[in-house]
């Protein structure tokens, strides 16, 4: 099933975003609090429709792919990412 029509940057600018605050997870840091405010503005940026669709998709196959490879910090954060927005 083809992705409904979307912004491929404005997501991949999301998902690199949360990509990098996983990395600091993996570290050890606690990035609740960021990744709430990421998300929040990830919401009020993307609006409804394709692109949060879209963004909340990836970001749990991005949590999926972490818990394949037994990276257990990344995919808390991916999954707690799609969770903060609602689609």
């Amino acid at each position: 099933m083809p992705e409904p029509q979307h912004d491929e940057a404005l997501v991949n600018n999301y998902l690199e975003r949360v990509s990098a605050l996983s990395v600091s997870a993996f570290d050890g840091a606690d990035v609740s609090q960021e990744l709430a405010e990421l998300m929040k503005e990830a919401a009020q940026q993307c609006g409804q429709g394709g692109n949060l669709t879209v963004l909340a998709t990836r970001l749990k196959d991005r949590a999926d792919a972490a818990e394949r490879e037994g990276q257990p910090q990344v995919r808390d954060t991916f999954r707690q990412a799609a969770s903060l927005i609602k689609t």
